[in-house]
């Protein structure tokens, strides 16, 4: 499985990060998980070829992990990207009515013409896949909001948290996994509520004794600050700080 951070960033514009966005690579399917502002062009610019999505994957419907959801539904009635397999796209409860909304906005615009919209909350049943599984956990981040977990046919595990505080459904959920993405969104000291910092994101890798973390989601009050050592603090395996365009193999 090959992960590319889309966008290791926040609502706030950033030159430097885009808005979250994540893509998975398992053999010859393609999974966005999650699609702030921005993602389609970055994927397009790091080489993914976004016509091929098979699955979307949403943490929570807040603007900044979501509004490029529309523009690509669009994208698919330009005779020069028109789409013919089907397009899975999956969230919290509440997806059917966040897609109806999106549908009384945008109008027949963001409905499939010849291919089919397959359209479902997922729970924490896991759903098996071609060649992978999904399962979800509820997190906590306001309401509806949940983390992701991809295992392949070989065992091998991603966990992406969303949004989220610490809460022991994710550290079950992300226990052992292979590769472990956290949003750690404001430095040390300057938390709040719905967001993790350094030292409870390397206290939830710690107990879920994780292979790789990645920590991402940063607002601009990162930038220049330490999240490496109150991290350590916590947890001693690899550390990786995400950027725009990293790729990471599993």
């Amino acid at each position: 499985m090959e992960v590319t951070i889309l966008g290791s960033g926040t609502a706030i514009p950033d030159k430097e990060r885009g808005a979250p966005g994540l893509a998975v690579c398992i053999g010859s399917t393609l999974l966005f998980m999650d699609l702030g502002p921005g993602s389609l062009y970055r994927a397009a610019r790091f080489g993914i070829a976004v016509d091929q999505v098979d699955y979307i994957l949403l943490s929570h419907f807040h603007l900044d992990h979501t509004s490029d959801l529309a523009p690509l539904l669009f994208a698919f009635h330009n005779p020069v990207y028109e789409r013919r397999k089907d397009l899975t796209i999956l969230g919290p409860e509440g997806l059917e009515r966040f897609f109806h909304s999106l549908h009384r906005l945008y109008g027949d615009w963001i409905l499939g013409n010849d291919y089919q919209q397959i359209i479902k909350s997922l729970d924490t049943e896991p759903l098996a896949c071609s060649g992978f599984y999904l399962r979800s956990c509820p997190v906590i981040h306001g309401p509806a909001a949940i983390a992701w977990e991809i295992t392949d046919d070989l065992g091998r595990r991603i966990v992406y948290s969303g949004d989220t505080e610490y809460c022991e459904s994710l550290v079950a959920l992300a226990s052992e996994a292979d590769l472990l993405l956290l949003e750690c969104a404001f430095p040390e000291g300057q938390g709040i509520s719905g967001h993790l910092t350094p030292s409870v994101a390397g206290r939830i890798a710690q107990e879920a004794a994780c292979k790789h973390l990645v920590l991402t989601h940063f607002y601009p009050a990162c930038r220049g600050q330490d999240l490496m050592t109150p991290c350590r603090s916590y947890y001693s395996g690899p550390i990786t700080l995400a950027e725009d365009g990293l790729k990471l193999t599993v």
